[in-house]
């Protein structure tokens, strides 16, 4: 319990959506602690993280890490939240909801049903089809023959994705998705797939750019009914189109919102939600791309558009009134510039952008996920990290 009377809030992961969470919680007198993950964690320099601990190669993974700490440790945490940050931590709740509570903890709201089937692609294609939303046309691969009707069907490019994001990262160290340009790089990643045992889907690639990219989020009430709205656009990825946002803005689009919320019913949700579209370039459709049911590394963009969504979900997760959660501020931009120039240099090469119409859209007042007057830690972490990386790259 933190000197206002609150129970602190726990944070399950420290990557950058941690540093937001952290940020959004701790000016309001709320004690801070981050399970980190091991790697880079740049919630552990944040003056607004009270403590960190930082798990070290677990045997038995993450999740029974986390599990093990928290049971320990639950006496003198007075019933903590607990808040998600990485999937990893979502099955985690999901999973011990249960014991989590009986050991005197309030983990985030959800529904833990719809929640494990938001971590399944497979399961999240289906749900799209129920609310007749449409999506990539995918094909679930589990032998020969469903592989072979890929690629009739499917025809080069495809993606290959996990259908469980979190355990493929885990074994291999994969990002979103590989792109399979012919049949020999197939069959190089079936045979990592099939070395780790893990099922994947393919799926169609939608035309159209990185600025096509859209997402909804909101928080679902016990009674299906959403206490808030934000929408944001990318602008850029690294790796370009297939790769995470270098930078994007917070905007408003009806359409967007609409077609989340019929997702979210479908889907049977409650908490903190989102989900990204990719409007179609053959026919202005949005396309169903994926979903969350944790806070994302865009958070930093929520919190600086005008909505707190930690403190909603902490507040709803420990049974207190929400009050009424105001408007987003249209035009916020959140930009990383270490990677938004790598995505530069590969967009450049390809003869797809000048250097001076990316300095033009960078015309406009910024914000950056890490970098904080009053709380410099975390961007030092990263901007150290990043340097070491390039210089392990370098020849000699």
């Amino acid at each position: 319990m933190s000197e206002s009377g609150s129970p602190a809030a726990i944070i399950v992961g420290g990557a950058v959506n941690a540093v937001s969470i952290a940020r959004s919680l701790a000016p309001d007198g709320v004690e801070v602690i981050a399970l980190g993950t091991g790697g880079v964690d740049p919630v552990r320099r944040s003056r607004h993280c009270q403590r960190y601990v930082r798990i070290r190669s677990p045997v038995g993974g993450l999740q029974a890490a986390w599990l093990e700490w928290l049971t320990h440790n639950a006496q003198a945490l007075g019933g903590a939240v607990v808040l998600p940050a990485e999937d990893e931590a979502l099955e985690l709740i999901a999973r011990h909801r249960a014991q989590l509570v009986k050991l005197g903890y309030h983990p985030f709201e959800a529904d833990d049903n719809a929640l494990l089937a938001m971590l399944d692609k497979g399961q999240t294609a289906k749900i799209a089809r129920k609310a007749g939303i449409p999506q990539p046309q995918t094909i679930v691969i589990r032998d020969d023959e469903s592989l072979a009707r890929a690629v009739t069907e499917l025809g080069f490019p495809f993606a290959l994705k996990p259908l469980h994001s979190h355990v493929l990262a885990r074994l291999s160290g994969w990002g979103k998705l590989e792109v399979v340009s012919d049949a020999q790089r197939l069959e190089e990643l079936m045979s990592q797939l099939r070395e780790h045992g893990v099922e994947v889907l393919a799926a169609e690639l939608i035309p159209g750019g990185d600025d096509q990219l859209v997402s909804y989020y909101s928080y679902i009430d016990e009674q299906g009914e959403p206490l808030l709205h934000f929408c944001k656009q990318q602008i850029r990825a690294h790796p370009p189109l297939y790769g995470l946002s270098t930078y994007h803005r917070s905007f408003w689009d009806p359409e967007v919102a609409d077609a989340g919320l019929r997702f979210f019913a479908a889907a049977g949700v409650r908490g903190l939600v989102n989900v990204q579209f990719k409007r179609d370039a053959r026919d202005g459709r949005l396309m169903l791309i994926e979903c969350n049911h944790r806070f994302t590394a865009a958070n930093e963009l929520v919190r600086l558009s005008g909505i707190n969504l930690a403190r909603v979900t902490y507040d709803r997760a420990l049974g207190r009134p929400t009050p009424p959660v105001g408007s987003a501020r249209n035009d916020t931009r959140l930009w990383d510039p270490v990677q938004d120039t790598r995505a530069l240099l590969k967009l450049r090469a390809s003869e797809e952008i000048t250097v001076m119409r990316w300095v033009s859209s960078l015309l406009h007042r910024q914000h950056m996920p890490l970098l904080s007057a009053d709380d410099p830690g975390p961007a030092s972490v990263y901007f150290s990290s990043a340097m070491r990386l390039l210089r392990s790259r370098l020849p000699g």
